[in-house]
C-alpha cells in the first residue's frame, strides 16, 4: 500500500509531442516516511511498457515438441543408435502406413475399432453422467453406490477379461462392456465433483422460481458443473482407446487389435508402429474435439 501522505501530480514535459500521454509522478508529502527516504515513483499513464514479442501461432507451438521427437527418432535410426528391426525409421513406418491403407487392411480394421470405442464410450459417458449427478445431489444415493463404484474403479481390465469371456462369450458384448466400464467410472468421478461445486444459492434461486427437479438439473446443475463434466468427457474418451486395446484381445476377428496380434506373432515391427501412431492420432483427434466443445460451451469463462 502507498504512503498516506503521498500525493500524485501530473506533469507534461515541455518538449513532449502533441497527444503524448502525461506522466503521473507520485511525490511524498512532507513528514511522510517516503519523504524522509526521498522516494519518487513515476508511472506511465499509458500502462507498463510491453516488450515486443514475436507472434507464433498456437498450432506451431504445439507441434514443436512432436516434430523434434520425430526428428530425433529419424536421426537415431539413420545413425544406427538402435537396430531398425527393433524400432523402424519414421520413413519406413510412413511407407508401411501407405501400404496398409492402399491394400484396405488399415481402413477396414480402423473403422471396426473406432465403432467399438465410440459405442462403448457413448454408453459409459451417459451412465457415468447419470450416476455422477445422482450421487452428487442426493446423499442416500451416494451411500448406496459410491463404495461399490470406487471398488470397481480399482479393478484392472486384465483381471476381469477372463471373467467376461466366461460370462458373455467372445462376441461384441464383452468388448463393448469393457470400454463402457472404463469410460463410465472417470466420468462418474468428475461429474460428481462438478455437481458438488455448484453454488447452493443458485439451486435455491431455481427453486424459488418454481423449477421442478428435472428442470433444475437441466438449467442449473448441469451448466454449473459443465467444466468438470467436459474434463470427464475428455478423460473418458482417452481411456476408451486404452480399454479398446484390452477389449480386442477377446478373439477379435476385425480391428486394430487383430493387426497388433498378427504383427506381434510375425515380429512385424513396422505394422506395430503403424498401429501405435494410429492410436496416438485417434487420441489427439478426440482431445481436439473436446477442446473445441469446451470453447463453445464454456465461452463465458474467457481464456
Amino acid at each position: 500500500m502507498g504512503d498516506p501522505g503521498a500525493v500524485a501530480t501530473v506533469t507534461q514535459p515541455e518538449d513532449a509531442a502533441p497527444g503524448t500521454q502525461p506522466a503521473v509522478v507520485a511525490r511524498a508529502a512532507v513528514g511522510s516516511p517516503a519523504a524522509a527516504r526521498g522516494r519518487r515513483v513515476t508511472f506511465s499513464a499509458g500502462g507498463t511498457d510491453r516488450r515486443r514479442r514475436l507472434w507464433v501461432p498456437s498450432l506451431v507451438r504445439r507441434a514443436i515438441v512432436p516434430i523434434l521427437l520425430v526428428a530425433l527418432w529419424q536421426v537415431g535410426s539413420s545413425s544406427s543408435w538402435w537396430s531398425t528391426e527393433v524400432l523402424p525409421a519414421p520413413w519406413n513406418v510412413a511407407h508401411e502406413f501407405v501400404t496398409l491403407w492402399n491394400n484396405g487392411q488399415l481402413p477396414s480394421n480402423l473403422w471396426v475399432s473406432v465403432r467399438r470405442a465410440l459405442t462403448g464410450a457413448a454408453i459409459g459417458i451417459a451412465v457415468g453422467l447419470s450416476l455422477g449427478v445422482a450421487v452428487g445431489l442426493w446423499r442416500p444415493v451416494e451411500e448406496a453406490l459410491d463404495a461399490t463404484l470406487q471398488m470397481l474403479r480399482t479393478i484392472p481390465f486384465l483381471v476381469i477379461l477372463p471373467l467376461f469371456i466366461l460370462w458373455f462369450g467372445v462376441d461384441e458384448t464383452p468388448k463393448i462392456l469393457i470400454i463402457t466400464i472404463g469410460t463410465a467410472l472417470p466420468m462418474y468421478i468428475n461429474t460428481m465433483s462438478g455437481v458438488r461445486t455448484v453454488d447452493p444459492r443458485l439451486l435455491e434461486m431455481g427453486r424459488q422460481f418454481g423449477l421442478n427437479r428435472l428442470r433444475l438439473i437441466a438449467t442449473v446443475v448441469l451448466p454449473g458443473a459443465m467444466p468438470s463434466i467436459l474434463t470427464g468427457v475428455r478423460y473418458s474418451l482417452g481411456l476408451s482407446w486404452l480399454a479398446l486395446v484390452v477389449a480386442e484381445q477377446i478373439n477379435a476377428q476385425k480391428g486394430l487389435g487383430l493387426l497388433i496380434y498378427n504383427a506381434q506373432s510375425l515380429f512385424q515391427t513396422k505394422i506395430l508402429m503403424v498401429v501405435v501412431v494410429v492410436y496416438a492420432a485417434l487420441g489427439l483427434i478426440t482431445d481436439v474435439v473436446v477442446r473445441l466443445a469446451e470453447r463453445r460451451l464454456l465461452a463465458w469463462r474467457g481464456r
